[in-house]
């Protein structure tokens, strides 16, 4: 499958109304739209940061800000997370202003269902690469110049080897959801957060225990999970999703983000969660 194809496909899949842009990387991506968009706009008007936004999103946007960009006056353009990649929370994404909305989708695909009638510009990550979808209307400088590849918009081309085998990811069944967090809730972990979430995405607290102590055994034993995604455990730096939640520091730092994809099992869930159980059993005695 060729360039053209996957992007037909990518904008196929949101509806068909965007031209699709194939990056590195959501990261990429994020940075694409943020920084193509200000310099297009020439710093015409205000950057606005909603609630919840990643981390990309935020030193992206500080970058700017840093850089001389506008933090006063008429907002012109809008960012936002469209699922928090830490608790799986769903943010509401409803344009109120004139502004362009750039949405960064990285953590929604296969999760949630997007309606570009309200995003003008939507940052994805796939496996092995990102991908920028956007308004045709919307004008944005390129972030990488070169040739004149992806019609002037991105210079340079995606490793072919990563594009092999493209598709895209499927929703997260609601049955392998709903049984992940009855196998959570089994073996008591407190749940951090329920309302409005992502499928496949569950934050858990642990209690008194080190979340990044745990991720070192549980790595060790075959399983897979993370600290939440703003969240350097290592420099003890509590993620600010959780502390909006209400947690304390020492809870945020003890928390683990827990994910499947649409091709998990539930064997595969009853495994992971019981090496859970046991590795935080073994810190607590």
């Amino acid at each position: 499958m060729d360039y053209s194809q996957i992007c037909t496909q990518i904008s196929t899949h949101l509806g068909g109304n965007c031209k699709v842009i194939l990056t590195s990387s959501g990261i990429e991506a994020v940075n694409h739209a943020i920084k193509g968009v200000a310099f297009r706009q020439k710093n015409k008007g205000a950057i606005k940061v909603e609630e919840g936004a990643s981390l990309a999103i935020r030193n992206t946007v500080k970058w700017l800000r840093k850089n001389g960009f506008n933090e006063q006056g008429d907002v012109s353009i809008t960012c936002m997370s469209a699922v928090d990649s830490t608790t799986g929370e769903i943010y509401n994404i409803e344009k109120s202003d004139n502004s362009i909305m750039i949405v960064d989708g990285c953590a929604a695909m296969g999760r949630i269902k997007f309606d570009m009638e309200h995003i003008d510009l939507l940052a994805l990550q796939f496996d092995g690469f990102g991908a920028l979808a956007f308004n045709p209307k919307i004008r944005i400088d390129p972030l990488i110049h070169g040739g004149g590849e992806q019609d002037g918009r991105r210079g340079g081309y995606i490793p072919a080897v990563l594009l092999q085998g493209f598709s895209l990811p499927l929703q997260v069944p609601l049955e392998l959801d709903s049984f992940l967090l009855s196998q959570v809730e089994a073996f008591g972990f407190k749940i951090n957060t329920l309302r409005n979430r992502a499928l496949g995405i569950i934050n858990v607290s642990l209690e008194g225990v080190s979340a990044e102590a745990v991720l070192i055994d549980l790595a060790a034993a075959g399983v897979y999970m993370s600290a939440s995604s703003g969240c350097t455990t290592s420099t003890g730096i509590p993620d600010a999703s959780l502390l909006r939640l209400g947690l304390t520091e020492d809870e945020a730092l003890s928390s683990l983000r827990i994910s499947i994809s649409e091709d998990t099992t539930e064997g595969e869930i009853v495994e992971g969660i019981t090496v859970l159980r046991d590795v935080v059993a073994g810190f607590q005695i």
